[in-house]
């Protein structure tokens, strides 16, 4: 408990840092300019229990301050300096607000005094980060700081969570100001709860269905709800399908997943979803990446909507049933009103459906990731953007929420590395692998020396097909084969070994299942970074594939 009458003046450099402090904050992303030198001088000169870690790029700081949350359940802590340090962050800012990860991101600003006038280094970051934010604040009133920290922690991580922007100018931190401890024992989040009614009705439904499915997002995930609902399937007896950032809300080798849904689902998957008498869509915003034609995707079946956002109802498909609450709390209500069921012959249906997968001693991407689960079954996915991120959504047998941990909403290619840098250090005792395509790994290949520098046993498995695959696919499909920009190695090849190494950071080159099997017996259990560059066919697909705007169960096979 602390004693709020235990009053300080400081500076509101030193202010900022106690507020993070009392808001448990143990590891802040920040790189240094003009504007916010007092704060990090008070980072310097306090003791604190508070670790900063200094990425090579801003926009690298947030994704990593987004993995680190999305690992470790709490809010995560970027800081910038003002102008490019601030506009360095917006993508990170961006992939966040349409992931729903919670994070606190501290711009600094020019003083006061010289705001609005086009000053150096004078960008305003409230409007320009007004769209791609839960919510944002311009610090000018140096009593108004401790309030407007603490209010966007409790935004960033109350309902559906997402990032905060607090853009504070230099004079602000350099003012002298009063601080009163807070007690944060009871900073409690009011979850909203669902209506009687409206759960009656939904258990009416479910209780009625004959085909019915479980559609799970992102939400379950946030709302540490994957007991919750895996005892729900188990009673009901409903097949669970996911959204690529549902992955790892039930475990992959149960009986009742059915994996990924959407524009890369598997057919059996994608099959069960679209031909489902009753849907039951758990945190989920029904992503035009998973409905398809909405129209086919509907198809006269029952929809109940469960999401903590009210703006999700009715956004994108009309629902017969919504619940705005959290997950976690309807699933435990909607267990204890349905009927236990079984539904032994829709399960025998669906698992009709899946088609002959390719041998498994053939090398391909589905293969080498099959491998590389074997070894790491525990261990904390991170992906960049692209086809590898596809095939991991599609081949991981995920077993855990928050194993998986990738750019959905926003898909930012860039995003993996830094993820993967706050994943590591959220969780420093779980093996951490980041899967890159050469695509996304020319993004942020520079964070290759945060890695090294702070020592982080970060394992990159490097999907090198010389192209960007993903709009190289779609190039074969619909453009006849108009290769525009996406071959990577017209003129000259990167050498990722002797890139990697140039950081510090060992290297290898395989080209075979046995030399990847040889690479994975070599490094098992060293605890250092490492790359392994898995060279791939660029012709290697991403299938099933559903055009875009068609309905989910017409699938394209290569």
């Amino acid at each position: 408990m602390v004693n709020e009458e235990e009053s300080i003046r400081m500076t509101g450099s030193e202010m900022t840092v106690r507020l993070l402090e009392e808001q448990g904050v143990k590891h802040v992303f920040s790189y240094p300019g003009g504007v916010v030198i007092p704060l990090f001088d008070a980072f310097y000169r306090l003791d604190h229990d508070i670790t900063q870690i200094e990425p090579c790029h801003e926009q690298g700081g947030v994704h990593a301050a987004d993995g680190y949350a999305r690992a470790s359940g709490k809010v995560g802590v970027a800081i910038t300096t003002s102008g490019p340090g601030a506009t360095n962050a917006v993508t990170g800012i961006a992939n966040a607000y349409l992931d729903s990860v919670p994070l606190v991101v501290i711009t600094g600003q020019v003083v006061r005094s010289l705001l609005g006038k086009d000053s150096f280094q004078e960008v305003d970051v409230t409007s320009v980060t007004s769209q791609i934010s839960k919510h944002n604040f311009l610090v000018t009133d140096p009593s108004m700081l401790s309030a407007t920290i603490r209010e966007a922690f409790r935004i960033a991580r109350s309902g559906r969570p997402g990032p905060v922007v607090v853009d504070i100018p230099k004079d602000i931190f350099a003012s002298e100001i009063v601080y009163h401890p807070k007690d944060m024992s009871n900073n409690f989040d009011h979850k909203p709860k669902a209506r009687r009614d409206a759960l009656v009705r939904a258990a009416e439904f479910i209780n009625n269905a004959k085909k019915p499915v479980i559609y799970a997002g992102g939400g379950v995930i946030k709302s540490d709800a994957a007991k919750e609902l895996t005892e729900f399937a188990k009673k009901t007896g409903i097949p669970v399908a996911n959204s690529l950032m549902g992955l790892g809300s039930i475990d992959r080798d149960d009986p009742l997943s059915l994996g990924l849904v959407g524009m890369h689902g598997s057919q059996e998957c994608n099959l069960a979803v679209i031909n489902s008498d009753t849907l039951i869509a758990v945190g989920t915003r029904f992503s035009d990446r998973v409905t398809g034609n909405i129209n086919e995707f509907m198809r006269d079946k029952k929809i109940i909507h469960i999401d903590i956002d009210p703006t999700e109802f009715e956004k994108n498909v009309a629902t017969n049933v919504h619940l705005m609450a959290d997950a976690k709390d309807v699933l435990t209500q909607l267990t204890n009103l349905v009927d236990e069921a079984d539904h032994s012959d829709w399960l025998r249906q669906i698992r009709e459906w899946p088609l002959p997968e390719r041998s498994s001693d053939e090398y391909c991407p589905k293969n080498i990731i099959e491998h590389i689960n074997k070894r790491y079954e525990d261990a904390r996915v991170v992906t960049e953007v692209g086809q590898h991120q596809m095939w991991i959504g599609q081949s991981w047998r995920f077993h855990y929420p928050g194993q998986f941990i990738t750019s959905g909403g926003l898909g930012t290619m860039g995003f993996g590395m830094g993820a993967s840098i706050g994943a590591q250090l959220a969780d420093p005792d779980r093996d951490v692998l980041l899967f890159a395509g050469d695509g996304s790994f020319r993004m942020n290949c520079n964070e290759l020396i945060t890695v090294r520098r702070y020592d982080l046993p970060i394992r990159i498995f490097l999907f090198d097909n010389g192209a960007l695959g993903m709009v190289r696919q779609w190039q074969k499909l619909f453009q006849d084969k108009r290769y525009a920009q996406t071959d990577l190695n017209k003129k000259h090849e990167v050498n990722y070994e002797k890139l990697a190494e140039a950081c510090g950071i060992s290297a290898y080159t395989v080209t075979s299942l046995e030399e990847l099997d040889d690479v994975l017996d070599k490094t098992a259990g060293v605890r250092e970074p490492m790359l392994v560059r898995c060279v791939i066919d660029h012709d290697e697909g991403v299938y099933p594939m559903v055009p875009a705007g068609n309905p989910i169960d017409e699938l394209y096979y290569e």
